[in-house]
């Protein structure tokens, strides 16, 4: 409330902030008041509008010292509301794999994305509603904040109606609403095991097989991930995206994943696998593990044995090794001269940017030519001059997200480490950018790093 001041007479005023109503309150009932007493002291402060005779009348009758009557009030604004859309799919699939009590991680449940059918009705939009000047005592307009309508959703795989207030899936497909798009990307659903007798698998995005991968079958994902719920033998799996095996995989020394993004499981053996992001596990056995970030093995019991282990960043496992000193290959960060792999690019990117400078400093001159002569042959000249200078531009963009290659596994490789939280077991050998130790004796919560060309076990 807004004290206005305490109008002779023995009646205060008081006006709300939005100056929409106004309370009057008496100080001293001793005096005799009358109706136009206060529609005077109204008319004094410039209250024209909203007067409320009954209360008023009321008021006189009560008289009661200190209470606020509100004797006059305006027609207040109301804001439009902004549009908004209404999601009937969760949009906040948790990805992330539940962490158990022992630190191992539970994979049944990794990976799930909602699943919606053609013609399924995905997002419903709201349309902003009007708003509604209002008015203050004054009799002056108090302007109403309009709704503001929201763009249409970008994405594919969904159709919208004429109205544009409703949006459904185009094709069956897993929908996500990612980085404001809306996506229903085709999943080819296999409800049971994929063996030789069903043949190879081919499809251009995700996979979801519902049952096993036995020996000597080949699941191919173009362009999305791969989700295996029951349990992977020597085959060989291939996505573009992530593969996510909700069991594991026993490879027989064959089996083998590639995949552009992380590969998780619950267990690999016998198994390479090259991840383009992280290998997540609760155990790897005698088996071949590069990855272009992280190895991260969880559990009590979570351990590394046997085979080689490349990780560009970290290597984090419970155990590494055994009693038995087997042989384990541990290799985190890089091997490469990264440095002189950086200035060998930068030197090439020169290169072709000088010329890719000849090429257009070759089509200025044709250009200058063609309008001084008109000769038409200068025409064919100019078109193969365009051409060479968009295989330069793509050259050397092309050479530009190589040079971005290297400075990425530079900044992966200077925070490289192993990273063992309880038992590093002799037999392990460990190389970081290059530098070697064997491990000889039993060591227990243990972090190396390399500095220089010498390696810390802290």
């Amino acid at each position: 409330m807004q004290q206005t001041g305490t109008p002779t007479g023995g009646v205060g005023i008081e006006f709300s902030e939005d100056v929409t109503e106004v309370y009057i309150y008496f100080q001293d009932t001793g005096k005799e008041y009358k109706k136009e007493n206060i529609l005077q002291y109204l008319n004094d402060v410039g209250v024209v509008t909203g007067i409320r005779q009954r209360v008023i009348e009321n008021m006189l009758i009560e008289k009661e010292i200190g209470k606020k009557y509100l004797v006059a009030e305006s027609m207040k604004p109301i804001d439009g509301k902004d549009g908004w859309y209404e999601f009937l799919f969760s949009t906040t699939v948790d990805t992330k794999p539940k962490i158990l009590q022992d630190g191992s991680v539970d994979y049944s449940a990794y990976g799930d994305v909602p699943f919606v059918e053609a013609g399924q009705k995905l997002v419903i939009y709201h349309p902003a509603t009007e708003s509604r000047d209002g008015e203050n005592l004054q009799g002056e307009t108090i302007v109403a904040k309009k709704g503001k309508e929201l763009a249409r959703l970008k994405g594919k795989g969904f159709v919208v109606s004429e109205d544009g207030r409703e949006y459904v899936a185009k094709h069956s497909g897993r929908a996500t609403y990612l980085n404001e798009r809306l996506v229903v990307d085709n999943e080819l659903v296999i409800e049971g095991d994929v063996s030789l007798s069903t043949g190879d698998v081919s499809f251009t995005n995700d996979i979801h097989i519902r049952g096993n991968v036995l020996t000597g079958v080949s699941i191919k994902s173009e362009k999305g991930s791969i989700v295996v719920d029951g349990y992977v033998e020597a085959s060989e799996l291939r996505a573009a995206k992530d593969v996510v095996l909700k069991n594991g995989m026993q490879g027989s020394g064959k089996g083998r994943i590639i995949a552009g993004g992380s590969v998780s499981g619950k267990f690999f053996e016998q198994s390479t696998v090259e991840s383009g992001g992280d290998v997540n596990a609760n155990a790897i056995m005698n088996s071949y593990i590069t990855a272009r970030r992280d190895v991260i093995v969880s559990g009590r019991f979570g351990i590394i044995i046997g085979g080689e282990i490349r990780a560009e960043r970290y290597i984090i496992a419970t155990i590494i090794g055994n009693m038995a000193e087997v042989r384990t290959m541990i290799y985190a960060g890089v091997e490469d001269d990264l440095f002189a792999v950086l200035m060998l690019k930068e030197k090439e990117e020169a290169a072709l940017e000088q010329e890719l400078k000849k090429i257009i400093h070759g089509i200025n001159q044709v250009d200058i030519m063609i309008e001084k002569t008109q000769r038409e042959d200068l025409q064919m000249q100019k078109i193969k001059l365009i051409r060479s200078k968009v295989e330069k531009e793509s050259a050397l963009n092309l050479k530009s997200r190589e040079k971005q290659v290297v400075m990425d596994q530079m900044s992966r490789a200077n925070n490289a480490k192993v990273k063992v939280q309880k038992i590093l077991y002799p037999g392990t050998k460990i190389n970081i950018n290059g530098v070697v130790t064997n491990i000889r004796e039993e060591a227990t919560n243990v972090e190396i790093n390399a500095r220089g060309s010498v390696v810390e076990i802290n």
